[in-house]
């Protein structure tokens, strides 16, 4: 379970979380390995609706956000479910093996919960973006 301090993962874990975020909207198999291994999170517990959104947001913050700068995100309170806010922040970019890679910095709070996430995704042929480990 997610303790109440701030938790900074390894970034492979944060690339499975984001890039299974990226398709929840897509594909059936994605959510259920992403609530599986992920239950405990804030990432992990979010409505598709809130999936939704924060992935258009990844998206924003790799395709139009300068390094260094900060996207804002927020979803409001539903129900019981408490609103969830963060900021996505790309830190560096670099090419590798051929392809356009950016660092993303993500930190999301809920309530009194706070993550803190970091890990490299690169541009496909095709646009989208994936998560993947690259050289440092």
């Amino acid at each position: 379970m997610l303790s109440r301090q701030a938790r900074r993962l390894h970034p492979v874990a944060l690339a499975s979380a984001l890039g299974a975020t990226l398709m929840l909207a897509a594909a059936a198999p994605a959510q259920a390995y992403f609530d599986n291994y992920l239950s405990g999170t804030i990432i992990g517990k979010m409505s598709k609706d809130e999936a939704a959104s924060f992935a258009k947001s990844v998206r924003k913050a790799l395709n139009d956000t300068a390094d260094g700068q900060s996207v804002s995100w927020e979803f409001p309170a539903s129900g019981k479910r408490l609103p969830v806010e963060g900021t996505l922040t790309p830190v560096t970019s670099k090419t590798d093996q051929g392809q356009s890679c950016r660092r993303l910095k993500t930190d999301l709070k809920r309530g009194s919960a706070e993550e803190h996430w970091s890990g490299w995704f690169c541009k496909q042929k095709d646009g989208q973006w994936k998560s993947r480990q690259v050289a440092e």
